[in-house]
């Protein structure tokens, strides 16, 4: 570890304790208070445990009646550790309420005395009404645009490929939210790529969160207790990003009794265990495996047809209450995926690996009633390998191999201060220690032996770098109908001296008591670059940071839009247009060659972005009937000067329409339902649109790689513009049943069927132009027709 990472972190927690001193002691500093009484504490589910993120905490002056039109004078929205607090209070008699969709309403009866109060809220789960998508939250969390929290229930009651519960083909149902193929459960979030989302799994970033190459999410569903997607114009507390943000929880284990669920599907098997350790500490431990490598071995012992391929990943989390203020988790992730090579005689095989490993020791003290902080030590590792075998029958050899492993270390600190009751200030400093490794190599370097990547990678391919951050931001309340969220974050990065200023500004207007308008402006810079092939989300891509030539990548957003609730509140509409502008993306040249000792910027080019578009949400969030319709329409386009002949090009994953329904319907205690229909315009793919004869071209004159390719018979294909040819519409209906029942000593167990492409669609992968005796032919590729599969699942 570098005396750079350990100054720059003492430095940042200098600067924390001095803020902590400064808040505590004078919190009266920066605003005029009438009286110094709070009343603040921590949410938790009554069953679990689980802190409860988002509930709605209202002070009403005197007794309350439900569904009165009495206004409360002072509100609260509780942070992702249940943390709310109500300051500048009064002595006086008053009445606390606590909302949270899903949950039973919370109220008691209080009188405030000469001191603030500490009042701790246990909720009871709501049997009556039932829900879906938490987007009714974000009435409540003042300024938030573009965001949504999509309930575990919702998630598990979808329907899926081979039975498998997934979040992120959930969250591809979103409006903005697109897939480039459905084998890709990648999310595309208003004209962004992947790697321009900050995935966050308990505070700590995941590089890499698909299985299978992308057709499934790394996360056991089973194991996360809340998800949250933020589309766009994220506030300052995010950064190192383009795009968005997506901030899951991990379940913080059962504080009744020992409980967990096990379950099998057509592609996995999977089980979980929580439960306490002791009164005051609970644990979580989950784990799932793919068992396609057990049944090849049986089928095919000699494996010569079918590939070893597994993945597995793993969950595990402790949670220790020292006391009321002070609270110790200690979380961690690891998956793998593991792609053996096939021993065919005749034909070039490969090989392929690769996982995420992550750890997070948090901890959480409250200061005072109106001081709230966490600490956070932070460890990430994520890399890959990839190696190509010429066949047996020519020897064998290696052709080519690529491995790379970026590992993190980061010290994080945030401070939330409740100084008045119209503000909500947030203080936060991270410093990371990034550490990469790239190696790639071809032909005669790989015959000379070398060894692992550690002793192969030439020391250009070899780099450390700092990244540090801090932000400030304010979540004000300006009037009863006016409330902002106005932060500044500072990013710096050490390869490269690059520093960053990004101003983030959201507003919302609440014009009637149903309808609210918004905006939002951000401008947010990544550090690190991802480069790979859009068309597929593969692990052979290659992560890079930033140099004196790799300037980092930047983007300007803007947001607008409406909310509004329908019928009684029973449904939730809201209309968002946003415009998107990226610099310094970068992209292999077509001209790249990978040969030992290439400097990594010499493969690279650079370019710009757009994307803009409106989406439309409809949401019916209670009742035994939930669900969503969602419209996107929008467009996304990339410029650059050395690719295409330096004119504009969509990328693959722009589709102008996007429809999405997505139906769950409880028809009583025993069956459950889910119903999704997609469709969405045609993919954007480069198809050839001619043939040339490569032996009468004159001598001397070379053809361009980029724009002739598949020589056959002396003839090569020539192709046009990128992605200048559209596959036809894309559209699916997916069905899924659940069917609960007692089974083997009174055990509840859940049986479940999907049907995927229920009509049998044949929708095209990709194409291309065949040629074949002198005739051009389009071919198609469909890769999933109707698909029925099972699962089972059961609790103990």
């Amino acid at each position: 570890m570098s005396p750079l990472f350990f100054n720059t972190s003492r430095r940042l927690g200098v600067i924390v304790l001095w803020l902590v001193a400064v808040l505590s002691a004078s919190p009266h500093i920066l605003f005029a208070q009438e009286q110094s009484l709070t009343v603040s504490g921590v949410i938790r589910e009554a069953q679990s445990g689980e802190f409860v993120i988002g509930a709605s905490v209202a002070l009403y002056e005197g007794s309350y009646k439900e569904g009165t039109a009495q206004k409360p004078m002072r509100g609260a929205v509780s942070n992702k550790y249940g943390f709310y607090s109500l300051p500048s209070l009064r002595s006086g008699a008053y009445t606390l309420v606590v909302r949270r969709v899903g949950l039973a309403t919370f109220t008691r009866a209080l009188s405030l005395g000469d001191a603030s109060e500490r009042i701790d809220v246990t909720i009871q789960p709501n049997t009556v009404r039932l829900e879906s998508v938490s987007v009714q939250a974000e009435r409540d969390k003042g300024a938030a645009v573009s965001t949504v929290d999509v309930s575990m229930d919702f998630i598990k009651q979808m329907p899926s490929l081979g039975g498998e519960r997934d979040i992120f083909r959930v969250l591809q149902l979103m409006p903005g939210v697109k897939s480039v193929s459905e084998i890709s459960s990648g999310l595309y979030v208003r004209g962004g790529s992947p790697d321009q989302n900050l995935v966050l799994l308990d505070g700590v970033t995941v590089y890499n969160p698909q299985h299978l190459g992308g057709f499934l999410s790394a996360f056991n569903a089973d194991a996360v207790s809340n998800v949250r997607l933020i589309k766009g114009a994220f506030p300052a507390e995010y950064g190192s990003r383009l795009s968005s943000v997506l901030d899951m929880s991990m379940k913080e284990g059962s504080k009744e009794k020992i409980r967990g669920t096990a379950g099998i599907s057509l592609l996995s098997a999977s089980a979980l265990l929580e439960g306490p350790i002791s009164s005051n500490a609970t644990f979580m431990v989950s784990g799932r495996r793919m068992y396609f490598d057990i049944a090849a071995a049986a089928i095919d012992p000699g494996g010569r047809i079918l590939p070893r391929y597994n993945f597995y990943d793993a969950n595990a989390k402790v949670n220790l209450r020292l006391d009321e203020n002070n609270q110790f988790f200690l979380s961690g992730y690891f998956g793998r995926d593991i792609l053996p090579r096939v021993n065919r005689p005749n034909d070039a095989t490969f090989e392929l690996d690769w996982g995420n490993a992550t750890g997070n020791f948090r901890w959480s003290h409250i200061f005072s009633s109106t001081l709230f902080s966490s600490l956070s030590l932070v460890y990430t590792n994520y890399d890959f390998r990839y190696a190509a075998y010429f066949s047996e029958a020519t020897g064998g050899a290696k052709q080519f191999e690529t491995a790379s492993r970026i590992q993190d270390i980061a010290l994080r600190g945030e401070l939330q201060w409740f100084p008045v009751p119209n503000h909500v200030i947030k203080f936060g400093a991270e410093a990371t220690r990034h550490n990469f490794v790239t190696d790639i190599v071809s032909g005669s370097s790989i015959l000379q032996g070398r060894g692992g990547i550690d002793e192969r990678a030439d020391p250009l391919q070899r780099v450390t770098a700092l990244e540090a951050a801090g932000y400030v931001q304010d979540e004000w309340d300006i009037t009863e109908n006016l409330a902002a969220n106005i932060g500044l974050r500072a990013s710096y990065f050490e390869r490269g001296s690059h520093l960053r200023l990004e101003p983030r500004a959201s507003l919302a207007y609440k014009a009637t008591e149903t309808l609210t308008f918004k905006a939002a402006y951000a401008v947010a810079s990544q550090f690190l670059h991802l480069l790979q092939d859009n068309s597929v989300a593969l692990p052979t891509d290659t992560w890079f940071p930033s140099t004196e030539i790799l300037k980092p990548a930047r983007s300007t957003q803007y947001v607008a839009g409406i909310e509004t609730y329908l019928f009684d509140r029973e449904y939730f509409l809201t209309v968002e247009g946003y415009y998107k502008s990226m610099e310094n993306l970068y992209e292999f040249r077509e001209d790249a060659r990978f040969v030992p000792g290439t400097i990594a910027e010499a493969l690279m080019t650079s370019g710009t972005g757009e994307a803009y578009g409106v989406e439309f949400f409809l949401n019916k969030q209670l009742g035994q009937f939930t669900g969503w319709i969602g419209y996107t329409l929008s467009w996304t386009t990339r410029l650059f000067p050395e690719l295409n002949g330096g004119k504009p090009f969509f990328p693959r994953y722009d589709r102008r329409h996007d429809i999405v329904i997505a139906i769950a319907y409880k028809l009583n205690d025993r069956w459950d339902f889910g119903v999704t229909w997609t469709y969405a315009s045609g993919q954007a793919i480069t198809m050839a649109n001619g043939l040339i004869d490569v032996l009468s071209v004159p001598f001397g004159i070379t053809l361009d790689p980029a724009l002739t390719r598949n020589v056959v018979s002396g003839s090569s294909q020539v192709y046009g513009d990128r992605n200048a040819f559209r596959l036809p519409d894309y559209h699916r209906l997916d069905v899924n049943a659940t069917y609960k029942f007692p089974w083997i000593g009174g055990l509840p167990f859940e049986f479940s069927i999907n049907l995927y492409n229920v009509y049998n669609r044949l929708n095209p992968f990709t194409a291309w132009v065949e040629n074949f005796d002198g005739a051009s032919r389009l071919r198609q590729l469909t890769l999933l027709p109707f698909v029925p599969t099972v699962g089972l699942r059961c609790s103990f």
